[in-house]
């Protein structure tokens, strides 16, 4: 199971632009994961090539579809491992003697 899988999420907002006729030419939509104490809100402007629908005819399912959710889902999985990971420690050891190493 994926982290996005676990994570809660919410429609921000869908916001719509319209032609003349009242058809959807354009979509704004941001959507938001939780998991947790991390969060991270997508948002996506898709274009509508071929205006056909009113906005209240889509559905939220065409929405995610259109946004691509499963890229979303892949780029929440990245940031929340990221987020969790333990940090890499690093040290400088300032007192080393290259003189010590061999010549070959």
């Amino acid at each position: 199971m994926s982290h996005a899988d676990d994570a809660t999420k919410t429609w921000v907002s869908a916001i719509p632009k319209k032609n003349a006729d009242g058809n959807v030419i354009q979509w704004e939509v941001e959507y938001k994961y939780t998991k947790g104490d991390h969060f991270h809100i997508f948002k996506k402007g898709v274009r509508i090539d071929t205006p056909s629908k009113a906005p209240d005819k889509y559905t939220k399912a065409e929405l995610l579809t259109l946004v691509d959710k499963d890229h979303w889902d892949d780029m929440f999985n990245k940031k929340y491992t990221a987020w969790t990971a333990t940090p890499v420690v690093t040290t400088t050891d300032a007192s080393f003697d290259v003189s010590t190493l061999s010549d070959s």
